[in-house]
């Protein structure tokens, strides 16, 4: 089981763009506007090891009407 560290702080400068995180989710290792523009600089044998992830903006409520 792979217990995630406080991402916050890695994240913040990535808000509303996709990242790439390294397995161990300690380092962002590509980011882009698109899910495209983050995976180009991922090789394809590593895509499967990696985490793409949507960083959403700060204080974003999905459910808020």
């Amino acid at each position: 089981m792979i217990i995630k560290p406080n991402l916050s702080r890695i994240l913040k400068p990535f808000e509303n763009k996709w990242v790439v995180l390294s397995p161990d989710y300690k380092k962002v290792l590509s980011s882009g506007d698109t899910l495209e523009d983050a995976a180009k600089t991922i090789k394809q044998s590593d895509r499967e090891k990696v985490i793409f992830h949507r960083v959403i903006p700060a204080g974003f409520s999905p459910n808020a009407i």
